[in-house]
């Protein structure tokens, strides 16, 4: 019969079950099982107890997990309070304010030394990132100026006619020298 039992609740109603057909069919009678003599009513008991001890198990398994579902939900809620807390004691305090952050129960941020190798093996790391990123500072970056290539300043430009030989005039612009847009200059009027 346990291969049968397969939870507690099965197990129990089982029991529960057995005990009746006892009642009904031995109520007054003495049974020897499993080399042990049972007296009608010390056989209930006897299983009665194994009821019960199945019965408190999943009661308690059922208000642990209860008890578990209410401690994951308060930690969910109180975990970003206890973070802007740290976050407020680091600011401040500073964070290898090493009493302060024991007094809170935090470990204090050590400062990171660097051997003179350690170092420099960093320096030349950032180096060749700034090399094959081609990165610039400040200073470097304000030497750079565009300029524009000719060939789109050509196409931008509208087309003119050929500059006519000096001293003629060209009909197309009035009698006024041919002038490319390059070599018109405009002074802003501060008017």
């Amino acid at each position: 019969m346990p291969n049968k039992l397969t939870n507690k609740t099965t197990r129990a109603n089982a029991i529960r079950q057995i005990k009746a057909g006892l009642t009904k069919y031995f109520g007054s009678t003495t049974l020897v099982l499993a080399g042990t003599t049972y007296k009608p009513a010390a056989l209930q008991a006897f299983l009665q107890a194994d009821v019960a001890a199945n019965d408190a198990s999943t009661a308690a398994r059922a208000n642990w997990t209860a008890a578990v579902k209410v401690a994951k939900s308060t930690d969910s809620a109180t975990d970003p309070v206890l973070e802007a807390i740290q976050s407020l004691v680091k600011s401040q305090f500073g964070k290898t304010n090493d009493t302060v952050m024991t007094d809170f129960g935090y470990a204090a941020a050590k400062p990171v030394t660097l051997t003179t190798a350690e170092a420099a093996v960093k320096v030349a790391k950032a180096e060749a990132t700034r090399a094959a990123r081609g990165t610039k500072g400040p200073k470097a970056k304000a030497k750079i100026k565009g300029t524009v290539p000719a060939t789109s300043a050509a196409s931008a430009a509208p087309a003119s006619p050929a500059p006519a030989p000096a001293g003629t005039s060209n009909s197309a612009t009035n009698g006024s020298p041919s002038a490319s847009p390059s070599a018109v200059t405009t002074t802003p009027s501060h008017a």
